[in-house]
């Protein structure tokens, strides 16, 4: 049976509803709060934008030169505005998300939390590609905050598949 495609706004709705779920729990992680000592803020902000293949394909080759559609990217801000609780851009793409979340055979939807989670991490200064002890760190973190009995977080199906870059 083959499944319709996942309109981009249905995504972006969804995902627009649920970035501030998960930015909600990301925060309330020690380690996540340690990481962002230096802000003073008391709110945070995050800006989301969902997009196609081709969108994705050109801002993954000219921010991190691969030119092929990728997940999610993270953009964070320079410190001083995230001091001012700006913590930066996500994007996502749509059909990247419902073609994983087929693979992992769950709802797109949870694709998209374990997404949204991911690049949170990713603008709270965590990179699972710095160190094998920061890959830990991060999927023991996406782990924590999807919850117990959920999907794999992204870095650790990650690793399953591919080996972190030196």
């Amino acid at each position: 049976m083959v499944s319709k495609p996942v309109p981009l706004k249905e995504i972006e709705t969804y995902a627009l509803s649920a970035v501030r779920r998960w930015l909600k729990r990301v925060l309330k992680e020690p380690k996540v709060r340690a990481r962002l000592a230096k802000c003073e803020a008391d709110t945070y902000q995050v800006d989301l934008s969902v997009c196609g293949n081709s969108k994705m394909s050109h801002l993954n080759g000219t921010f991190r030169k691969k030119r092929k559609p990728t997940d999610v990217l993270s953009f964070p801000t320079p410190e001083f505005f995230q001091r001012q609780g700006l913590l930066g851009d996500l994007v996502l793409c749509g059909p990247v998300a419902v073609k994983q979340a087929k693979d992992q055979r769950h709802p797109w939807k949870r694709e998209v939390d374990v997404l949204l989670v991911h690049g949170l991490l990713h603008l709270c200064h965590f990179d699972h590609e710095d160190s094998q002890k920061e890959a830990e760190l991060m999927a023991a973190l996406e782990a924590r905050v999807l919850g117990p009995g959920k999907s794999k977080g992204l870095v650790k199906r990650g690793n399953q598949t591919r080996h972190l870059k030196r």
